[in-house]
């Protein structure tokens, strides 16, 4: 296929109903594609439950197929912390956080915040990230998204996130 914009028509033929004569036009642009020639992997390190007060530390690993790490790589982080609910294992009936009843449709966007940090890949292609949970305002539960995206000296880009889920204290009361 010729890199380029491209067009494609659909058109539902035969049968009866509503469908029935129907066209419908998707326009689509068609780029280069190369081969990835590294993967990247992310985890968190520390096990949970995690909580407020303290920390955590993530890392990302960046390796080509063909073996090794990939040393000395640019590494830009993104944590983003979002409010969200906690319903412990075999509890369904108890719900922590901000509850919506199921009758009200009410979209709202959930609280969250965003920051980003840059580092680079050590010898064996490894970066680690410690993040701390200084607060919760107000008090309830947050999901922490750690998002971590490497670039190669041919400027390709892979990303991979990880993801923990932090608790306002140790105990919750309902």
């Amino acid at each position: 296929m010729n890199l380029g914009y491209a067009n494609i028509a659909l058109r539902a033929a035969g049968g009866s109903g509503v469908a029935a004569g129907l066209e419908f036009n998707h326009n689509f642009r068609v780029e280069e594609f190369r081969r990835p020639e590294f993967e990247v992997s992310a985890k968190t390190e520390t096990e949970g439950p995690l909580f407020v007060g303290q920390r955590a530390e993530t890392s990302v690993a960046a390796s080509y197929f063909a073996g090794g790490g990939l040393p000395d790589a640019p590494v830009v982080w993104r944590v983003t912390s979002t409010a969200t609910t906690f319903t412990p294992p075999n509890r369904s009936d108890f719900v922590f956080g901000k509850w919506t009843p199921w009758w009200i449709y009410r979209y709202e966007r959930p609280e969250s915040h965003t920051e980003t940090f840059n580092g680079h890949t050590n010898t064996a292609g490894k970066h680690r990230l410690r993040i701390d949970f200084d607060s919760v305002k107000p008090a309830r539960p947050a999901t922490v998204t750690a998002e971590a995206s490497v670039t190669d000296v041919n400027r390709q880009t892979w990303t991979a996130k990880t993801t923990m889920l932090v608790h306002p204290a140790d105990l919750y009361v309902d």
